[in-house]
């Protein structure tokens, strides 16, 4: 029990294994499943109640994907699906219909008794949730307002509905709807924010001279609001920066968390021009944020176009400089993006044999990757290999090979990296061997068997004195599955 507690303090949160839930699965929802079909499913064990990742149930999947109002209306009705159940971060039914704008399900849940006045848990309301993500269909304001909902007072760090949904508005009618229903457009958060610091983030132009017709303020950092845009948006046009400048607004102003805009343009893709348009106006293109951060590092996590990357890469003035982590731009590319951005790190000179703070190397940032992208991970791995990396080398902390692969993978990249040699009998400075850490953290026996096979030895001990045998009849998810641990005595 106590490597069990050890093995959570060290990798952190480890998924729910066992029988996945078809109900959880967005794609299973995708094919509009008819009720016999969502009747077979749930005979065949899947739970229709039982929340999955990020809390969601198969309500909030079938509400997601725009099911039909029958089929939901079926899943509500199964036994444990309240129509004010909380679902994810203290949320209801409700929460999800009004950021769908799925009017008659709104009002099918009302008329059900669905509360309208709950907060979640981070203090939304229905209204507020809806606009904070952008729902553009005013009925569902008009439902909420209809049901008491407080236009003008329900607000989150201080805003309120019209500045939660400014960026999204691209014609100034989302923010005059809210005009007309009593909301202050020179209203402000609670750090003074106005609707034009909220707006500019969605980049128009129009909106924006709108604003400050009404006699709306912005503050300083309006730009950098703009650098940063909406949740998934591509970024913002040239001509919105000019504009922002015009009005005097400062290209260098720096965050709190000490970055400029180009920490942030340089996320998104196809912004080559807004790039040189900052540099030429002096933002320095090197600065590193509070964590040692540059924006070559963010590019390098992120962007995959290839003209940006060697923009910056050929201004940086360390190509091997490191963040307070010890991670370096090359590190963030083995992690997160493409191996052509990798090669191209490698081939203007990137050291492969950085080591970060925890002393880890390239190796750790490699292995995720394999789960997502297998070719690429093959890409990468020769990139590396060619200029004489070696993934088999033991880490800081004792870790092999099989211990990185064990956090996050499975067989598939056990068996392909058999080839190296590794000793699979080695401990790790917790005093854990790989079949340790597998009877831990398996799903089922496959990984088990395969480490045994290949020489794991049974009788090993951890420094509490457990065998990998002691460890697997601890491991709730194999016990729950009646799966044998036998072969581990």
């Amino acid at each position: 029990m106590k490597t069990r507690l050890l093995i959570f303090l060290m990798f952190g949160c480890i998924s729910v294994f066992g029988q996945k839930n078809v109900f959880h699965d967005p794609a299973f929802w995708e094919e509009k499943p008819s009720i016999e079909r969502i009747k077979g499913e749930i005979s065949k064990g899947n739970s229709a109640t039982i929340a999955g990742p990020y809390d969601a149930d198969a309500v909030v999947y079938a509400i997601n994907a725009h099911s039909t109002m029958e089929t939901i209306q079926f899943m509500l009705s199964q036994k444990g699906n309240d129509i004010n159940k909380i679902v994810s971060n203290g949320r209801t039914y409700l929460y999800s219909a009004a950021s769908n704008a799925n009017i008659e399900l709104m009002e099918y849940l009302i008329s059900k008794g669905a509360k309208t006045n709950l907060r979640d848990n981070f203090g939304y309301t229905v209204l507020s949730y809806a606009a904070a993500i952008g729902q553009t269909n005013t009925r569902v304001y008009d439902i909420c307002i209809r049901e008491g909902a407080d236009v003008v007072n329900e607000k989150v760090g201080g805003a309120n509905a019209l500045l939660l949904l400014a960026p999204y508005d691209k014609d100034f009618s989302l923010i005059s709807y809210f005009i007309n229903k009593g909301v202050d457009v020179k209203s402000t958060d609670s750090i003074g924010k106005t609707a034009f610091d909220y707006a500019v983030k969605g980049g128009h132009i129009e909106v924006l001279k709108a604003l400050i017709a009404k006699g709306v303020k912005f503050n300083k950092d309006a730009i950098l609001a703009a650098s940063i845009g909406t949740y998934g948006s591509s970024g913002a046009r040239l001509e919105l920066y000019k504009y922002l400048v015009s009005l005097n607004l400062n290209p260098n102003v720096i965050s709190v968390s000490g970055e400029n805009v180009l920490h942030y343009i340089v996320r998104k893709p196809t912004q080559l021009d807004v790039i040189n348009y900052f540099i030429e106006k002096g933002v320095e293109v090197n600065k590193a944020n509070n964590e040692g951060i540059t924006p070559l590092m963010y590019a390098a996590s992120t962007n995959d176009d290839l003209a940006t990357l060697t923009r910056l890469i050929n201004l940086s003035k360390n190509l091997h400089q490191a963040d307070k982590k010890g991670i370096t731009a090359l590190a963030y590319a083995v992690r997160r993006n493409t191996p052509e951005i990798v090669k191209l790190l490698i081939d203007k000179g990137a050291d492969i044999k950085i080591v970060d703070s925890d002393g880890y190397n390239l190796a750790y940032y490699l292995i995720p990757t394999f789960a997502q992208n297998p070719k690429a991970f093959d890409v990468k791995l020769k990139l590396l290999e060619d200029k004489g990396f070696d993934i088999a080398a033991t880490q800081k902390n004792g870790s092999s090979l099989y211990h990185l692969i064990l956090v996050k993978n499975g067989l598939a990249l056990l068996k392909r990296v058999e080839r190296y040699n590794v000793d699979v009998n080695a401990k790790n400075k917790e005093g854990l061997t790989a079949l340790h850490k597998a009877a831990m953290v398996a799903e089922d026996d496959t990984v088990l068997k395969y480490l045994v096979s290949i020489g794991a030895k049974k009788e090993l001990i951890t420094a509490f004195n457990e065998t990998a045998y002691n460890l697997a009849k601890e491991n709730e998810f194999l016990t729950k599955q009646h799966i044998s641990i036998d072969f581990l005595k």
